[in-house]
């Protein structure tokens, strides 16, 4: 079922000068450079895998922050955050489906190469944090 907002065009950086342009453009509304059918929508289609794979490093680097969240929670509440416990897994899950589906992706947009930024603040932000909530679940189950 398609939207009555959504277009057919999608957006895609014009092989002549790097600014964003939809991919049904006869022309580069900024240089004037005409646009190839053919590679417009390639490179739409990379383009959205790039947003993806931006979007989904974002969602990891919070959810790592989250989890220190969860973690304090569980201290002052006196029990274990099921929430923090599943970002013991999931944060690394994610952080390995996220090198296997978009690590090998060649783009020369800046977010992207943000994207090796947050996956290591993820990465920071987690380990500690899971060290902490492994330590607080063995507590709580031996005393």
């Amino acid at each position: 079922m398609s939207s009555t907002f959504q277009t057919g065009a999608r957006i895609f950086p014009c092989a002549n000068c790097g600014e964003m342009i939809y991919s049904d453009s006869a022309t580069c509304r900024f240089c004037k450079a005409p646009v190839d059918r053919n590679a417009a929508e390639a490179s739409a289609d990379n383009q959205k895998k790039v947003n993806n794979a931006v979007n989904m490093a974002k969602w990891i680097r919070n959810a790592a922050g989250a989890m220190w969240a969860f973690v304090g929670l569980g201290l002052v509440f006196g029990s274990v955050s099921l929430a923090a416990v599943a970002c013991v897994f999931l944060i690394p899950v994610s952080l390995i489906y996220w090198q296997i589906s978009f690590g090998g992706l060649k783009t020369a947009d800046s977010d992207f190469a943000k994207t090796k930024r947050d996956r290591l603040i993820a990465l920071l932000l987690w380990l500690p944090a899971s060290f902490i909530q492994i330590l607080i679940t063995i507590a709580r189950i031996v005393l």
